[in-house]
């Protein structure tokens, strides 16, 4: 039976993976445009050294930046083939294309010509590989044609091309990118289900998020990621309520009606959404669940997000499973961030928020326990010398306990106490937060951790204060999945498919940036593994300390396992501390885009 499921498996695997070459080269058939029999025998040589290129380790692979004046004296000192006398001649610029060039140099002597051409063409058209690279690095710094424009200037080299041409590269690339994201995603779903043990009905994190800030941008981006101990993004979703092409042709329609039917059937629209732009997530959302049996032959039965309700609400009015009910399961540090808003002060809210999202994570697979460790945080701070309510604190930092374990008085007269008053005030918020019922929907310890690095990485790649069509969206979107789910060293296949080889420097660079979050990951993880060591070290002292004065007339009364309780600036760092999970610190790419 195992090895019919895992036949079974593959056989839907190949299909997807079929499925998406078919389409792939279908996409490709639709940039392919021809060029004359003189331009290809001039480039033939130079585009047979690029193809042939496939290892990386040949260092003359690269583009250079040179002057021109110091390559004119370089010639001078070489022997003109057509006159064996030492060359002297003219340079001229037969054509140039953005960054690149094609030069004449023509002897003064015989007359004879030189030609160099700075980069060679691409496989598959007429344009040149220096330029698609341009175009790709653009997007990958979050950097629009103007901005590459001004970087170029700075540098004192030629302007890239113009703008409709630079538009039809960022369509060409688009049709590499999605096809690289395709299959990054497809391996990621096969490593989740292979992690939860071959099953094929997964728990994943979703979120959606807006190309600019407010509820009216008319582009719109959602993700669902696994929640794996590694996660990864396994699938995507973009949104577009304008289509710049489209709004540019509408002057043909009253000009030439023909001509505009005709624009409007070779192109693909990218408006696909009519809308307010605050309802883009739950489509977006849904559509990617409904997508899931055809696309990857799995179900998402569990779904973590955060306070807002819709997304759910639509999934269950409208299942996109038939007779399948999808569980919501809440973000923990939304969910106990909602402890103590609005009642206390910020420092009592945000200890109490700590006290909350460490009760979750502590008691993340036991209802009951994180019922008991959840009003454990209330009734702690309730008690009186009247009426103690400590029968569910834990002795290791509970100093009533400690006291009444030595035989000690303790009194409940802090002058740091939370007064009573003020505890009635959010005892309505623990009413609703901590019963069994809302409790069950954070068993399991979700976290949208994985979708807001995602989306930390993409705006790195087209800010928010900048407009972009959704052709660069879509391709940032891409980029950021690949890099997000394999690192920046996973761009060389991408890039092997659009220029045949990665480039020398370009596999050096990628694996430096690669190597280097490798090294950012690492840091954290042993900064964060410092600071509980610590944080325990600092905890125990105070315990001892507290044990040893518990006689005394005054307490503090609260959690020990904050260290410092006057402190503000310490209890930030407690609750920034608790926004990443312990999953969430073992990750390959540490989020945030570049340093």
């Amino acid at each position: 039976m195992g090895k019919r499921n895992n036949a079974y498996k593959n056989k839907s695997r190949k299909s997807v993976i079929k499925r998406i070459r078919s389409e792939n080269l279908k996409r490709k058939r639709d940039y392919i445009s021809s060029s004359s029999a003189n331009e290809e025998s001039i480039m033939s040589m130079q585009n047979e050294s690029t193809s042939s290129k496939q290892n990386v380790n040949d260092n003359l692979d690269f583009n250079l930046i040179i002057h021109m004046n110091s390559l004119i004296s370089l010639l001078k000192q070489f022997i003109c083939s057509g006159c064996n006398k030492r060359w002297d001649g003219s340079t001229t610029i037969k054509e140039r294309n953005g960054l690149y060039i094609q030069l004449e140099f023509m002897c003064n002597h015989c007359g004879f010509l030189t030609r160099l051409y700075s980069s060679p063409k691409m496989r598959n058209g007429r344009r040149h590989e220096i330029n698609v690279r341009l175009a790709i690095g653009g997007t990958l710094c979050g950097l629009g044609r103007s901005g590459i424009m001004k970087l170029l200037g700075s540098l004192n080299l030629p302007p890239p091309v113009q703008e409709h041409k630079y538009r039809e590269v960022q369509e060409f690339i688009l049709n590499y990118v999605e096809t690289a994201q395709e299959q990054s995603m497809i391996d990621a779903v096969y490593d989740a289900i292979s992690e939860a043990g071959d099953v094929e009905d997964l728990t994943v994190s979703g979120d959606g998020a807006w190309l600019t800030r407010g509820f009216s941008s008319l582009h719109g981006i959602a993700a669902i990621c696994s929640t794996t101990s590694k996660p990864k993004v396994i699938d995507t979703n973009w949104c577009s309520k304008k289509c710049s092409k489209c709004q540019g042709a509408e002057s043909l329609r009253h000009v030439n009606s023909d001509l505009f039917s005709t624009f409007q059937e070779n192109r693909e629209c990218q408006l696909n959404f009519i809308g307010a732009s605050g309802a883009m997530e739950k489509e977006m959302i849904y559509e990617m669940f409904c997508g899931s049996l055809p696309k990857y032959d799995i179900k998402y039965i569990s779904y973590i997000g955060d306070g807002d309700a819709k997304v759910h609400k639509y999934l269950t009015t409208n299942p996109p499973y038939p007779g399948v009910t999808i569980r919501k399961l809440e973000d923990t540090n939304h969910f106990a961030k909602r402890i103590g808003k609005g009642r206390l002060t910020d420092g009592d809210a945000i200890k109490f928020k700590i006290y909350f999202a460490k009760a979750i994570r502590e008691s993340k697979t036991d209802l009951d326990k994180l019922y008991e460790k959840s009003w454990t945080i209330f009734n702690h701070h309730y008690s009186t010398d009247i009426e103690p309510m400590h029968d569910w604190c834990d002795p290791q930092w509970c100093k009533y306990l400690q006291a009444k374990s030595n035989g000690q008085q303790f009194t409940h007269n802090s002058r740091l106490a939370i007064p009573r008053a003020c505890l009635d005030l959010i005892k309505p918020a623990f009413l609703e937060l901590c019963s069994k019922t809302s409790l069950a929907r954070v068993v399991g310890g979700g976290s949208q951790n994985t979708n807001e690095a995602f989306h930390s990485l993409l705006w790195t790649m087209v800010p928010k204060h900048r407009f972009c069509s959704s052709t660069i969206l879509r391709t940032a979107l891409g980029l950021s999945t690949i890099i997000y789910n394999g690192g920046y060293s996973s761009l060389d296949k991408l890039f092997t498919s659009v220029f045949s080889s990665i480039g020398y420097f370009s596999a050096e660079c990628f694996g430096r940036l690669h190597t280097a979050r490798k090294l950012l990951t690492s840091k954290v993880k042993k900064r964060r593994k410092k600071s509980a060591t610590t944080t325990t070290t600092t905890t125990t002292i105070m315990t001892t300390t507290a044990t040893a004065n518990n006689s005394s007339s005054e307490s503090d009364d609260e959690f020990s396992f904050i260290p410092n309780n006057n402190n503000f600036a310490d209890i930030t760092q407690g609750l920034i501390a608790l926004e990443v999970s312990e999953d969430d610190a073992d990750m390959d790419y540490e989020p945030g885009g570049d340093d």
